[in-house]
């Protein structure tokens, strides 16, 4: 923290209630509750469906509080529709209806409160053709086009999941952006984030398309682009494209002289002979002498690292992706970094139940917090 920090959040005094029963609403309201955001965890009797997932549940539902409602029960809805008109935002993942069939949509919100935020997360959308689909994360890659094809093997869907992260962080933006406007204007927003459309919208200006019908990466068509094999089994990820200093600096270092030089035209036309020198020269190092003879050259080059790997690498740690609460229990961090005011600790997940009746909390003198 700099000298100058200050201990309050960023968003200090913010209201919301997460209705949500799987990952991609709690990612986003987490990432509102590490920057100090008020984070009700409106849940039904039982509790989530995240809860027994132990590590995933207490990474997303740090520095939130837990009250069940029933809501088929006209007291508890009545009880939540309350809290509504305290909250500035209400996040949910239901299938399109349900929250209607429920009594709490975007209009009985709104009735509670009209510059009420709601963000609705599902796979494919409120309205259309899939609206009502069932999926999880890589049936939406699958709809997307985000699967890589090599050849005769299976698609390969990506390593994690990409769209339940992806939605949260998406969700977060969309409903600080609505904050903003409902704080100006007193109108409140239904914000529909598509799991799909989110995958799509990254897809869509990826390539051109091959052969077998996948997005074509730039490391099929470049020889700087790509993994490579290493002598110890291992893989590195090269990343020269269009950069002809990268590429000469690269060749030099490879002991490659005599393909510096060449611009990328000349290398995508030459790219087979050029990919089966590289293919040669990187076998013979191991994988991390590799990427050290090459970083100080400027040579973009990654180690291909497994989970096990990134857990223990330096990086990790010391950027705070990585760190430990207060048990001792390894953590995943924030992942955005602030000078002026810096995110909170991890926290822990609360017990179900564990808040009710207590409403919402309200900041006093010096950002102290009382219940309402």
């Amino acid at each position: 923290m700099s000298a100058t920090a200050r201990t309050t959040g960023l968003l200090d005094g913010l209201r919301v209630i997460d209705l949500s029963l799987w990952q991609p609403g709690q990612v986003a309201t987490q990432l509102l509750a590490d920057l100090g955001a008020d984070v009700l965890k409106a849940e039904p009797p039982g509790g989530d469906r995240m809860r027994p997932q132990i590590d995933r549940f207490v990474n997303w539902n740090g520095h939130k509080r837990s009250e069940v409602f029933h809501l088929k029960q006209p007291d508890d809805r009545a009880r939540l529709l309350a809290l509504v008109a305290q909250a500035e935002v209400v996040v949910e993942g239901f299938r399109p209806g349900v929250a209607d069939r429920l009594g709490i949509g975007f209009e009985a919100l709104r009735a509670a409160n009209p510059a009420i935020v709601v963000c609705s997360i599902t796979g494919f959308g409120q309205a259309g053709p899939l609206a009502n689909v069932a999926g999880h994360d890589y049936n939406y890659q699958a709809y997307a086009g985000a699967f890589t094809f090599h050849g005769e093997h299976p698609p390969a869907h990506a390593g994690m999941l990409a769209g339940d992260m992806g939605s949260g962080l998406a969700a977060a933006f969309a409903i600080l952006a609505a904050v903003l406007c409902a704080r100006r204007t007193g109108e409140g927003e239904h914000i529909d984030v598509a799991i799909t459309d989110l995958l799509a919208a990254w897809v869509v200006p990826a390539g051109p398309i091959d052969e077998d019908g996948g997005t074509t990466a730039p490391s099929d068509r470049l020889p700087g682009m790509g993994c490579y094999r290493t002598r110890d089994g291992k893989w590195v990820e090269l990343g020269v494209y269009s950069e002809d200093n990268l590429w000469d600096q690269m060749c030099h270092g490879l002991g490659l002289g005599r393909y510096a030089g060449l611009t990328m035209v000349q290398r995508g036309e030459q790219a087979t002979a050029l990919r089966a020198a590289l293919t040669q020269t990187i076998r013979s190092h191991d994988r991390d002498d590799l990427v050290a003879l090459m970083l100080p050259l400027g040579v973009p080059v990654a180690p291909v690292l497994s989970r096990e790997e990134m857990l223990a690498h330096p990086n990790s740690w010391e950027r705070g992706v990585l760190l430990r609460d207060a048990e001792g229990r390894r953590r995943a961090g924030h992942p955005i970094r602030y000078a002026m005011h810096p995110v909170l600790p991890p926290g822990n997940p609360p017990a179900l139940d564990a808040h009710h009746g207590e409403g919402f909390t309200v900041l006093g003198e010096g950002g102290g917090r009382s219940l309402l």
